[in-house]
């Protein structure tokens, strides 16, 4: 739960993250367990970095390349019942939050988060 309000914290001050689709800045948001903690087959995408499921092309959502330990580059994916239910979690810190959508002006992090949740990811 740190971890997502951290990311949100972040998100609140004003940092800023560049992203080719709304989808994939929701994707971003989502927290994964430290690269440390995570096995072989979660780093490398084959099992969802969350419950651990074993994952296929058509179970997996693909969570874009993260930073690992030792400098070295993940390639985390999570299913998509934990992702949907982590963009939840996450929307609802983010609502609570977020000075554009506190004052009655929905970003497009809300709308990405939300649709996230409810739909799952493409």
């Amino acid at each position: 739960m740190r971890r997502i309000t951290a990311t949100v914290e972040a998100l609140v001050a004003g940092e800023t993250r560049t992203s080719s689709s709304a989808e994939d800045s929701a994707l971003a948001l989502l927290p994964i367990p430290r690269g440390a903690r995570l096995s072989a087959l979660q780093a490398r995408g084959a099992a969802c970095v969350w419950c651990q499921a074993r994952l296929t092309i058509e179970t997996a959502v693909d969570l874009g390349e993260r930073p690992g330990p030792g400098g070295v580059r993940i390639f985390p994916r999570g299913c998509d019942s934990c992702a949907r239910g982590l963009a939840d979690r996450v929307y609802r810190i983010h609502v609570a939050n977020c000075r554009a959508c506190l004052r009655n002006a929905p970003c497009a992090d809300r709308a990405a988060l939300r649709r996230l949740a409810s739909e799952g990811a493409p």
